[in-house]
This record gives C-alpha cells, structure tokens and sequence, in this order.
C-alpha cells in the first residue's frame, strides 16, 4: 500500500495536536488548580458543580439572612431587658402610691418619676438598628411610637372607646373633667368644669346645644353627639374622665420577617403593639394587656392625688408586665432559633464546599506527574515526526 507524503503529514500534525492539546490542558490545570476548567473536560462533573455551586450560593443568602436577623433580635433583646427594669421601678412607685401614707403633693412628685418612666418606655419602644425602628413591624421607617393625649374615665355613663371622637391640644398635667348638670350631648346646653390642678380649684364652662367640643383651655375634647350624662360634684359620681397623656402606635400590624431556610421564615422585627400596648391610630386602646395605657393612667391618677385610682391600676400594670415578658421570650426563642439556624447551615455549607473541592479541585503532585508525561510524548512526537518528514526515496535506495 502506497503511503503518500499528505498522509504522513497528516497523522503527524494530527498527532502533535492531540500531544499539544494534553500539554495545554495539563498546563491549564497546573495554572488554576482544578481538574474541571471547561465543561468538556467532565460533562457530568460540571454539571454537579454547578448544582452544588447553586446551592452553596443560596446557603450564603440564607446563612447572611440568619446573621442579619440575629442582630436585629439580639438589639431587641437587649432592650426589653431595659424596658424589664423600668417596668420593675414603676411596679413598686405604683405600690408605694396606691397607699395612703403619702401626702397629696408627694403623689404628685411620684408622678414626675412616673412621667419619666413612661418617657424611658416610650424611647426604649422606639429603639432602632441601624435607622431601623425594630418594634415597628415591617414600617421600620418612622417611629413606632408617638406621644399624644388619651382619656381616663373615672366616672360612670362614658366608655372610653365609644363616647370620645377626639382629643387635641396640649397639657401639662392631667386635667379633670366632669359635668354639673344632666343632659344629652347635642340635645342640651350642658355645664361642666375642668381642673389643672388635681381638683383643688375648677374652671365652669358651658357645653352649646347643638355642640359636642369641650374647651379645655390649651385642650379639646370631642364627644359623640346623643350620648347621656350625669351630674357630678365632690361627694356625688356622675360622668367624669381625665385627659392625660398618652402613647400612640404608628408602626405595622405585621412583622418583618426574613427566610432563614427553605420554607422556614423567621421575624426579624416585632409588632410593638403587642409587647408595649398603646393607643391605635383612633386613640382606641389595644385588647388586652397594654402596658402603655396602663402607665398613663397611673400616671394620670398621680397626678391628680387619687391614691384609689393608683391601686386600680396595679392589676393592669402586672398583666402589662407579664405581657412584656411574653414579648420577650419570643424575642429570645426567635434569637435561638436564627442562632441555631446559622450553625447549621455554616456545617451544610462546610460539606458543599467539600463536595465541590472533591469533583473540581486537582491533584496538584499527580497533574505534575501527567504534566511531565505529557511534555515528554509532545517532544517525542516533534522529534519523531521531524525525522520522517525530512525522509525521501534515497533513503531507502
């Protein structure tokens, strides 16, 4: 059979390609240490990698997500443990004036402690991460809390929810309220005084047919037309309230929450309603235990010298209390939870990366061997191959 000098070059230069090609493959593998660099070089090896890499990828955002949540709920942590404390001291001043052993101005200089503790509680409700309010819910923009005016009622015939449209104004201390005479609101001209002072002296003023607006000096009460009130005097109850200070919830009925694994979302912010209480957006007070609301009042009480008023408010307060540490070992559970999320998820991500190194990751001792090899067949086949092409018939004559 006839060879023909195209033939010889031919499966020579294929020769010294298939040499070369190993050569540079090996080469690239000494270069980037990995035995998988294209997805020729193990089709189904690459395709594991990339699946694995997928995954790794969504461990890290769940594995930044635990982070980011843990650091949120360590803060709030912290800071329900403050507010635990505060909650303490306004327990045993609340105890000291319910009692009568305390003259009517020392109650009141109670009251300015209490008004401090309601302060500290209202800043410690509006306590941020970063420029996040984190007892917010998800409207971690603005402040969860914001103080304004509420209404304690100390009289009969008036509910606090259903009687009163509005309060507005400003006070300095809580102002008491009561009317002098009986009647319907809207129907009748109706009298009624107000005291600054706890009760000691009291302004007349006059409630127009047709009106429903109290005018309170710097503070306007606004109550439901058709209602029915009572005269009252200082031996005789009828309807009387006190305007006083109070807190408002401004923040998100529902939490922030973060996806910690799949399927498995965690609350990384809390709805501080449900921890402090407060007044809703209408100035209706929150079901059930409400801290918030229970500190006014008592502070409203002290202010006006009612050693009665004080005692009723020490069963609210307790149930206040007990409802913060509730909010707060939620806190903690959440903040174990995320904490032991995270471990998990650092030793899943440990094996992925293991899994990984095993199918990407060269042999760096055996590629220098094949290395080696490799450059001795390329020069082998570049000698071979220069000696036959430089053969003619007078080497065979």
């Amino acid at each position: 059979m006839r060879v023909s000098t195209s033939q010889i070059f031919s499966a020579s230069l294929s020769q010294i390609n298939s040499a070369l090609y190993d050569v540079t493959r090996l080469n690239l593998m000494t270069s980037s240490q990995k035995k998988i660099n294209t997805p020729s070089d193990d089709p189904s090896g690459m395709a594991a990698v990339i699946n694995l890499r997928d995954y790794s990828s969504a461990l890290s955002r769940y594995t930044d997500n635990c982070s980011t949540a843990g650091n949120y709920l360590s803060e709030a942590d912290s800071v329900l443990s403050q507010a635990s404390e505060v909650v303490t001291s306004i327990m045993e001043l609340a105890e000291q004036g319910s009692t009568e052993t305390y003259t009517t101005e020392e109650l009141r200089m109670m009251a300015e402690e209490m008004e401090g503790y309601l302060e500290s509680l209202m800043a410690l409700a509006n306590s941020t991460f970063g420029d996040d309010y984190i007892f917010g819910g998800d409207d971690t923009d603005s402040s969860a809390f914001t103080m304004g005016l509420g209404i304690t009622v100390t009289g009969d015939g008036l509910a606090s929810s259903a009687s009163f449209l509005s309060v507005s104004g400003s006070i300095d201390s809580a102002i008491a309220v009561r009317f002098t005479e009986d009647g319907t609101v809207g129907a009748d001209a109706l009298d009624y005084e107000y005291s600054l002072d706890g009760g000691e002296t009291w302004t007349e003023g006059v409630l127009a047919s047709g009106a429903s607006t109290l005018d309170l000096g710097d503070c306007q009460v606004e109550l439901v037309s058709g209602i029915t009130v009572n005269a009252a005097s200082d031996d005789e109850e009828g309807t009387e309230f006190l305007v006083r200070d109070a807190v408002y919830y401004e923040g998100s009925g529902e939490a922030m929450s973060v996806t910690v694994s799949d399927g498995i979302d965690v609350d990384m912010t809390s709805v501080g309603s449900e921890i402090f209480g407060g007044l809703d957006s209408t100035g209706t007070a929150y079901s059930g235990s409400n801290l918030l609301e229970a500190v006014a009042s008592c502070l409203a009480y002290m202010e006006a010298g009612d050693y009665e008023g004080v005692a009723s408010c020490l069963e609210s307060l307790r149930a206040g209390q007990e409802q913060l540490l509730a909010g707060a070992s939620s806190v903690g559970a959440r903040e174990t939870k995320v904490s032991t999320m995270e471990e998990s998820l650092g030793v899943i991500s440990e094996v992925t990366d293991n899994s990984i190194s095993s199918l990407e990751d060269a042999d760096a001792t055996q590629i220098l061997i094949e290395l080696e090899q490799a450059n001795y067949i390329y020069e082998a086949v570049l000698s071979s191959t220069s000696d036959i092409m430089q053969m003619s018939l007078l080497d065979y004559l």
